[in-house]
């Protein structure tokens, strides 16, 4: 049935009239038949009769009023989209075909960081179980935690696999990987990894684990390793080696790794496995080099001609902030750089600690002045000594606690206590000023194959690996940890960092468009477009579609390549499975 719609003129004026109609076939033709003359109607009248027509041929169409019309539930959709094309793209869907939860995990974790337990019900939030086919809610609670243990069985094949797509992608550079280790603590005590030790996360009071991670040049992860929480960082380069080599068929490669690394055993176990590295010097060791002349510190107090005074002495141009000149004794090459802006940033520094120092010990002893109690000498030196390790002044304030005596007023009462008596050092003042704004670049690569300025640029890079770190503790929760058992905490790990390898690639991909944007930025704008299930009041009927997509995620979508996950043909496959 169908509303047919007549002209006729009349005196030059067309009139329009409707009908009910209905087609019908009689010897192989189609003819219609007036059901009902509706006469004259408004475009709005028409309209309306038209869609209860429609209504009542389609199954998807409704006719109600507006009011009655409401959002039933809404799915997270285009985040999620875009992380599980990129999971798709390092072929994890199929590494993971039998252990869907990892990928679960993993997009919780750059999306909506939540318990092992509660992943579950996060799942029904959002379009996985469209995009997996798997029906999350008919697990046990305890499926995800078998799948934890599941995924540690694997690491080794899996940071094979990651490495072996990391390079078919073309997102490794042979010649140099990204080392470190950090600390995060535990919100439990029963974990056998767990041990007090040197806390990054400024948590002494803790136990922790240890965290090695290895990142290419562009930042994407392909080892990691969790060891007890009293490991040491200089323990852990000489096992890293033999891993690369046999893991990874590494057979040649520049290790960058952080100063805090640098030992004597260290750098010559590298050079024993005829690998090479890049690392640099605490400041106390480039002193003891004797690289510097005398008079190194008042050439550069002159602001206008510092770079002509240390081009003089043989120093290179790195950029207009950066000069550099190249030692080699024996087989090591140390790369002295002095930094201009590093140089006025820690002079400044300096003086505001010094500032802070002075004016944390007059406080002090105004306290100490008017004590209500009696003080302990141990306890006041301690809360001292360890206030003045915190800005780096321990050895230029020369300090002791000299004993008064206070009588309190109106009991008479006499108060043992104590005034700080100090000076400053000012040779140490000066030892440590004459450092400002220097660096000491170390390796073993030739000159021939590795030129002094690419050795600066390559630990510069290292920054990498430092914001995969920061990454995991801040944006995927990498800590605390509530979970104890071994493999479980491992799992834990691995779960972030290929939540972090998402992130990674994300940001490459859109500093590659040149487009100035977080890889978290862009998922937060992106997850504003759900997919929404709408219906009518007191009905089990509904129909499915996506917010309407604004030009800034239309414009991230393009910028990663990613149009097709708002296409009619993409939409399709996940709204098919839906309940009509």
């Amino acid at each position: 049935m169908f509303l047919k719609k007549a002209r006729k003129t009349y005196k030059g004026k067309v009139y329009e009239t409707y009908a009910l109609t209905e087609s019908y076939r009689e010897n192989g033709k189609v003819k219609h038949r007036h059901i009902a003359n509706l006469g004259s109607l408004t475009k709005e009248q028409a309209q309306r009769i038209k869609l209860v027509l429609k209504a009542k041929q389609i199954e998807d169409v409704f006719v109600g009023h507006l009011s009655d019309v409401v959002a039933k539930e809404h799915y997270r959709f285009l985040d999620v989209a875009v992380l599980d094309d990129i999971w798709r793209q390092f072929d994890l869907d199929q590494y993971f075909a039998e252990l869907p939860y990892a990928e679960a995990m993993a997009v919780n974790r750059c999306l909506d960081p939540k318990s092992k337990i509660q992943i579950q019900d996060w799942t029904q939030q959002t379009i996985l179980p469209r995009l997996l086919r798997y029906d999350f809610s008919a697990d046990s609670e305890y499926s995800i935690y078998r799948t934890l243990d599941k995924i540690t069985d694997q690491e080794v094949e899996l940071q094979k696999h990651v490495y072996r797509k990391c390079k078919q992608l073309g997102y490794t550079d042979e010649k140099a990987v990204f080392y470190d280790i950090t600390s995060s603590y535990f919100e439990g005590t029963k974990c056998v990894l767990a041990f007090k030790g040197y806390s990054r996360d400024h948590r002494p009071d803790r136990l922790q684990i240890t965290i090695a991670l290895v990142v290419t040049p562009d930042g994407y992860p392909f080892y990691w390793r969790v060891m007890p929480g009293n490991t040491q960082d200089v323990t852990t380069v000489e096992d890293l080696l033999l891993i690369l080599k046999e893991r990874f068929g590494i057979e040649e490669c520049l290790l960058v790794f952080d100063r805090g690394m640098v030992s004597q055993n260290n750098l010559e176990a590298i050079a024993e496995k005829k690998l090479t590295y890049i690392s640099a010097l605490d400041k106390d060791e480039v002193s003891g080099l004797g690289l510097m002349e005398a008079e190194f510190q008042s050439l550069v107090v002159d602001e206008r001609y510092w770079r002509d005074n240390l081009l003089s002495l043989g120093f290179n141009l790195y950029d207009e902030n950066l000069v550099y000149r190249e030692h080699i004794k024996g087989k090591v090459r140390y790369i002295l750089a002095f930094n201009r802006q590093a140089y006025q940033d820690q002079q400044q520094n300096r003086q505001e600690r010094l500032q802070k120092a002075e004016s944390y010990l007059a406080a002090c002893n105004n306290e100490l002045k008017h004590a209500q109690k009696s003080r302990n000498r141990e306890a006041t030196a301690r809360r001292i000594e360890n206030k003045l390790r915190k800005w780096n002044m321990h050895k230029v304030f020369i300090w002791e606690l000299e004993p008064i005596a206070i009588t309190k007023r109106g009991t008479g009462q006499k108060i043992d206590s104590f005034r700080v008596v100090y000076t400053i050092n000012e040779d140490k003042l000066k030892q440590q000023a004459s450092l400002d704004g220097i660096m000491c670049f170390v390796t073993n690569e030739p000159t021939d194959k590795l030129p002094a300025c690419q050795v600066i640029r390559y630990y510069r890079r290292k920054s990498k690996v430092e914001d995969a770190f920061r990454e995991l503790k801040d944006h995927l929760h990498l800590r605390p940890f509530f979970l104890s058992r071994e493999k479980r905490v491992r799992a834990h790990v691995t779960i972030c960092v290929l939540g972090y390898l998402l992130l990674n690639a994300l940001e490459e991909k859109l500093q590659q468009q040149h487009y100035q944007c977080s890889a978290a930025t862009a998922l937060e704008i992106l997850g504003k477009c759900l997919l929404n299930r709408i219906g009518f009041k007191n009905s089990e009927s509904y129909a499915e579609s996506i917010t309407e997509v604004t030009t800034q995620q239309l414009e991230i979508l393009r910028k990663l390549g990613f149009e097709y996950l708002i296409s009619k043909k993409y939409l399709n496959q996940i709204l098919e499975h839906s309940t009509k």
